[in-house]
This record gives C-alpha cells, sequence and structure tokens, in this order.
C-alpha cells in the first residue's frame, strides 16, 4: 500500500457539481418507529426536494434525495430507496455472537463469503455487533459475487474514538473499485468513488482511477459540516449513507447524516451531493483510462468491490452496516 489511497490527491478538479454545494444540509427524511414493519410511521419520501430541496447554487436540485423507499433494514434503520428486483444485499448481523478477529482475505463469520480484510491494521468483531479497527490502513472489503454492487445504498454507524487526525482519514467508504486495485502491480484497477466523513470535519467526495493519485468534488467545509466548530465528536455514532447511482452514462452521488443512534429508523439530513457527469479530471497513465495530458475524466460506471477504510487509528467502532442495490428514481 502507497500513501494513503483515499488520500488528498495530487491534482485533478476540486470543484465539479454539486447539489449540496457549501449550503451543506439540503433536506431530511425522518424513518418511522424502529421495529415497525414495513416502513409504518411516515415513511421516506422527501430528504430533497420535499423540504427545500438542493441548498447549492450549481449542479443537481436534490431531487431523489430520500427516494422512494420507506421499508426498515435489519437493524430498525430507515432505507431511503428501494431495493432492486436482485434483491441483492450484505449486512453485518454476523458481528453479533461470537467475538473473533477478521485477518484473512474471507471472514470465516461471514455466511456470504464475501467480506474480509485488506491493508495493514487490525479488524476485531466484538460479538455484538459492533468491528473495532486499527492500526495504519485497516480496511473491509465487501466483493460483488453475484452481485454488481453498482447502484447502492449503504449504511454504517460509525464511531470515532481515538487516532492521529490524519485529516482525509475517518470514514471512508469506496465503491466500484477493482478487487485487487489498490495492490502493487494493479494499480490502473483502483478505479473507486468514494464518500468521506473526514477527520478534519469536512465532507467530500473522492474519485480515484489508478492508485495512488485522487482528486475531490463537493467538499463541505468542517464548520458547516459539524457547527459551530467544525470538529467530528469523539465517541459519538454517526449514521452515514452513501447512495450512488446510474443516471444514464452520468453518475449520482448522495450522503446523508443520522446523529440520532438509530432512533425511529434514524432522522436522515442530506449532507453531500453531487453528479460525475465529465470534467472530474484525475491523474493516470493507465490506457484503459483513455488519459490526455497525464490526466482522465473517465466515468466509472460499471459496479465493483465497496470498501470501508480508515487510516492511522488506534480505534474506531463500525456497527449496523448494509449495503443493498437499489433500483434507481
Amino acid at each position: 500500500m502507497t500513501g494513503g489511497g483515499a488520500g488528498e490527491g495530487t491534482g485533478g478538479t476540486t470543484g465539479g457539481s454539486s447539489g449540496a454545494g457549501a449550503g451543506g444540509v439540503s433536506g431530511r427524511a425522518q424513518g418511522g418507529t424502529a421495529g415497525d414493519g414495513a416502513g409504518q410511521g411516515g415513511g421516506s419520501s422527501g430528504a430533497g426536494a420535499g423540504q427545500g430541496g438542493s441548498s447549492g447554487s450549481s449542479g443537481s436540485s436534490g431531487a431523489g434525495a430520500g427516494g422512494s423507499g420507506g421499508d426498515l433494514d435489519v437493524f430498525g434503520i430507515r432505507q431511503l430507496y428501494p431495493s432492486s428486483s436482485t434483491g441483492a444485499e450484505w449486512t453485518s448481523e454476523h458481528w453479533d455472537g461470537d467475538a473473533y478477529s477478521i485477518d484473512d482475505r474471507e471472514d470465516p463469520n461471514d455466511p456470504s463469503g464475501l467480506s474480509g480484510f485488506r491493508g495493514e491494521g487490525s479488524l476485531d468483531v466484538t460479538g455484538d455487533g459492533e468491528l473495532v479497527m486499527g492500526g495504519s490502513q485497516p480496511r473491509i472489503y465487501i466483493y460483488p459475487g453475484t452481485a454488481p454492487w453498482r447502484d447502492l445504498e449503504i449504511t454504517v454507524y460509525y464511531q470515532r474514538v481515538e487516532d492521529s487526525g490524519t485529516a482525509y482519514a475517518g470514514l471512508v467508504i469506496g465503491v466500484r473499485s477493482g478487487e485487487d486495485g489498490h495492490s502493487t502491480g494493479t494499480e490502473c484497477e483502483a478505479h473507486t468513488y468514494y464518500a468521506r466523513v473526514r477527520n478534519d470535519g469536512a465532507f467530500d467526495f473522492e474519485k480515484e482511477l489508478k492508485h495512488p493519485a485522487s482528486a475531490t468534488q463537493s467538499r463541505i467545509d468542517p464548520d458547516t459540516a459539524w457547527p459551530p466548530n467544525g470538529d467530528v465528536p469523539y465517541d459519538t455514532w454517526i449514521g452515514f449513507k452513501f447512495v450512488i447511482y446510474n443516471v444514464g452514462s452520468t453518475v449520482k452521488f448522495e450522503a446523508y447524516r443520522d446523529m440520532t443512534n438509530g432512533e425511529n429508523g434514524g432522522d436522515w439530513e442530506l449532507v453531500n451531493e453531487t453528479v460525475d457527469d465529465g470534467g472530474w479530471s484525475v491523474e493516470t497513465d493507465c490506457a484503459a483510462h483513455s488519459p490526455s495530458g497525464g490526466e482522465s475524466d473517465m466515468i466509472v460506471l460499471d459496479g465493483g468491490t465497496t470498501m470501508i477504510r480508515n487510516t492511522d487509528v488506534t480505534e474506531a467502532r463500525y456497527r449496523w452496516v448494509t449495503m443493498r442495490e437499489i433500483a434507481p428514481p
């Protein structure tokens, strides 16, 4: 592993078309009562256009934020978009049981056989539904199997406990990656989109084509993301959803936050969004990316591997992780 992978980037664009833009909060999708079955108690039909829509000044308008879902997942957390007809889903339910460490490419306790450890560090399952990350570059991977892992709603509850404060680290979710794209000799397969809750307090999206170069888009400044002081809280469960789906030949990104610890399914606030419709360029010399002048704005339209990662962390906790193929609006 060279550098931070999901790091600061070494070129490309930092602006892009963001619906939330510097405005931050763009809407809200309140859940029903946890455990109420098929989404009773308020649904989830208006996190974007419903209450204020997009507060940014450019790019997409926020339509679709919150989607047309409303069911609860296995942990009682509100689903914002309906599942696809394939029913493809991965959850962390198997973290509730025996305590154990995940130290191989395949987690032996995962009934799906799709998840496992990568990177440098440790993944320790506590046995009560939580996973603890530690080390310089810890990552949990969820491989596609028979699912494409393309149009996704990913939910993670994350608790920051102790780390070195590396600015670009924190809760980092990457999707559509090549299976071995962050390994030596396969760097051209590192095509990955990331949504980040950064240690420095910013929200952003990051794009990587050839590891380790990357470029960010739609940065929400810390003071806007975490008022009033811009600090990501410690020892607090932060619910985060990364939603990504294709719209024709473009890709839409949405990020949501819940600070209620999942109460009543979660109070899901749209905190960032953008679109990759070209012009989001990243440094690469890989022929498959059709570079020009050492950069490419290739749009990653296919599915791939998903990862949750951190950097220079002593302890960070994760629970209630779900990933579903969704039916885009």
